[in-house]
């Protein structure tokens, strides 16, 4: 399964990169396992990354951990944000 991974903020920072398509592990399906996977396989940004405050935008759609992926997923992966 392919992906569209964008990184902001301190996870671009630790990744080294703002985008990539990624092609998926078949055992990843669903938000909690692409961040486990992401952190496994990038350990300078696994700190970043497995911050419970941590948000998934799929499809440009806030989305809990638990949210499935798709083949074509567009997926932001962001540190805590806020508006005012």
């Amino acid at each position: 399964m392919a992906i569209t991974l964008r990184y902001f903020a301190e996870v671009r920072d630790r990744v080294g990169r703002a985008s990539e398509t990624a092609d998926l592990p078949a055992g990843v399906r669903d938000g909690a396992a692409l961040i486990e996977w992401l952190a496994a396989r990038e350990p300078q940004a696994a700190e970043a990354l497995n911050r419970p405050s941590l948000r998934l935008i799929v499809n440009d759609e806030i989305s809990p951990l638990s949210a499935a992926i798709h083949d074509g997923d567009d997926i932001a992966v962001c540190p805590p944000f806020s508006g005012g």
